[in-house]
């Protein structure tokens, strides 16, 4: 991590060795100090990383189930997501993410029973297909959650070979034997392979299942289910989607541990290779569609995917949330759930910010990565900032001025936060859409949360989400019509900087980027370059108390800021108060 420089002196220092460095071509991965020690600032240059309509896009993450109920049974639907397009489009993002929307036994999907049918608790084929056009209709791109690394054991692929059927004998990863060292891959106990392999009775065979019992791993080395899985993307490509989220990418084909390294399960040689096949496949069907890499990582590890430009199109930065989320809780241990950044890394100042983008420069085209703060597998941002409205909007903030194809997961534009921890059910909460008992959720006050049979492995599974929902209305603050009518709300914060993202190229993907490590900690100031365009970001990281800094002689003068339409006069000193955000 990069070391906090406490002085001007130590400043003027450290920008005179690296001036000398940046003579014997440094290269451009890296940053470099310009200046001297009034003007000095650390640069990333980012020429010529934008190549794609969805590197400057953001995506609003979607869990259907949640969003919106047109049909009041207590499970969101197509046509509820449908009839929020005019929200959508208003609130400013270009892309929806949607989570399974397959046919699979389970609440979240992410066991397809069936790769060519929509699941029918969402509506029919057509009503999925009246979805997707409505929002291009709206300018907002579709992405589907696509799950190749395995299938629910429902599935008929999965019947028939564990039935022996010719030619389905070897769809699946099948051993006589129990591997003696073979566990989960993201698991520091590799040798526990009863955790992924599964005996069948009927076949009389163990199978490999990472994810558990009823999901079986599909045989990626077996050419035909390669050809399988290209022909579903061909299938969904052509009902007018517009790219894949896919899930799992590390373990798509996973051998043995030998010698107790376990990089011999997670991002095998093989694993990088069939997804740039399939890469290639999708573009042959549609060069335009988009493919975001679930691979959750360091940041070298995530590398690998882009296989040298003819691997995946983008993957997911997990780093950033964490990264966000470790300064706004200021004095705490930032962690992570798996492999991402390391568990009670205690950098949680500025410079971890500015460390996440030399990291993603250092290890592929920054445009490859793809920041968010929250997803439906972590506990929300909310949640994890103490239910401070104050933190959330820093954290907005730095989301929407950071660099490439940006992701927001629903209901994170209003804070929605969550019941307790544990259980993924309450990280997948109810969209709050008005003050009123029903949420404005649907007519019927019918919620699928509510209901035990999504919950077979829960004991006596208790209604919980209608006592939250109405402890939550006490703060009126909690819902989308309470906060469009505020203009200090949550939500407008979010329209403004998604405004101001989408008119401001500088914004959306620089060529420059200029971190300016001023003499106040508690300060970020970033200023973007693009086409002779300069646009400078001041955050105040301190929620709690107003602070003071020292403005760099060459960012002083007058600007305009962005977000409150004032003249703000940049002079030697300079105050932001707690938790203020310009853009000038």
């Amino acid at each position: 991590m990069m070391k906090v420089i406490p002085t001007k002196a130590a400043l003027l220092a450290m920008s005179l060795l690296v001036a000398s460095c940046s003579q014997q071509h440094l290269p451009a991965s890296q940053s470099r100090v310009v200046g001297d020690s009034e003007t000095a600032y650390q640069t990333i240059q980012l020429k010529n990383d934008e190549r794609n309509w969805w590197d400057n896009a953001v995506f609003y993450e979607i869990w259907p189930r949640s969003f919106y109920d047109a049909d009041g049974d207590g499970s969101g639907d197509f046509k509820g997501m449908a009839a929020k397009l005019p929200y959508l489009k208003e609130l400013g993002v270009s892309g929806i993410w949607l989570t399974p929307v397959f046919e699979a036994p389970s609440y979240h999907g992410y066991d397809f029973q069936d790769f060519y049918s929509v699941e029918s608790d969402y509506g029919t084929m057509e009503d999925f297909e009246a979805f997707v056009k409505a929002a291009h209709e709206h300018e907002i791109k579709v992405i589907l959650d696509l799950v190749i690394n395995h299938i629910s054991d429902g599935h008929e692929w999965f019947k028939k070979s564990v039935a022996k059927e010719p030619g389905y004998e070897d769809y699946f990863v099948w051993k006589q034997d129990m591997p003696k060292h073979w566990g989960k891959a993201w698991s520091d106990n590799e040798d526990n392979p009863e955790a992924v392999w599964h005996w069948s009775t009927e076949r009389g065979e163990y199978y490999y299942g990472a994810f558990g019992a009823s999901q079986p791993d599909v045989n990626l080395r077996n050419p035909k289910v390669v050809e399988e899985m290209n022909k579903l993307a061909t299938f969904w490509l052509e009902k007018g989607v517009d790219g894949f989220r896919l899930d799992a990418v590390r373990y798509a084909i996973e051998d043995e541990y030998a010698n107790g390294d376990d990089a011999d399960q997670a991002d095998t040689q093989a694993t990088i290779n069939y997804w740039t096949q399939f890469t290639q496949h999708v573009k042959s069907v549609n060069p335009d569609a988009m493919l975001v890499a679930e691979a959750w990582a360091d940041m070298p590890t995530i590398g690998k995917y882009y296989d040298g430009g003819q691997g995946l199109d983008s993957a997911f930065d997990f780093d950033f949330g964490y990264v966000v989320s470790g300064i706004l809780n200021a004095g705490g241990q930032r962690s992570a759930d798996f492999g991402s950044v390391k568990e009670g890394e205690t950098d949680n100042t500025r410079n971890a910010l500015w460390d996440n983008l030399k990291s993603r420069k250092a290890t592929a085209p920054l445009s490859f990565f793809s920041p968010f703060l929250t997803n439906h597998d972590q506990n929300r941002i909310m949640h994890t900032l103490g239910d401070n409205w104050d933190k959330a909007k820093v954290a907005a903030t730095l989301l929407m001025t950071t660099p490439g194809t940006l992701y927001l997961y629903y209901g994170e534009e209003i804070g929605l936060s969550q019941y307790t921890t544990g259980d993924d059910q309450y990280r997948r909460a109810i969209m709050q859409w008005q003050d009123n008992k029903a949420a404005g959720f649907n007519d019927t006050g019918e919620f699928w949360l509510d209901q035990g049979q999504w919950f077979p492995w829960v004991e006596n599974h208790q209604p919980w989400w209608s006592d939250y929902w109405q402890s939550q209305r006490a703060g009126k603050k909690a819902s989308v019509d309470v906060q469009a009518a505020d203009p200090d709300s949550l939500l407008n914060h979010y329209k403004q900087l998604l405004e101001i993202r989408n008119e401001q190229p500088a914004l959306q993907f620089p060529e420059e980027i200029r971190y300016f490590p001023v003499d106040n900690l508690d300060v970020w100031v970033v200023q973007n370059v693009k086409e002779g365009q300069t646009r400078l970001t001041l955050v105040n990281l301190n929620t709690n108390v107003d602070v003071s800094f020292t403005v760099p002689e060459s960012l002083r003068g007058e600007y305009s800021d962005l977000l409150s339409g004032v003249k703000i006069m940049l002079t030697d000193r300079f105050t932001l108060k707690s938790g203020q955000s310009l853009i000038l």
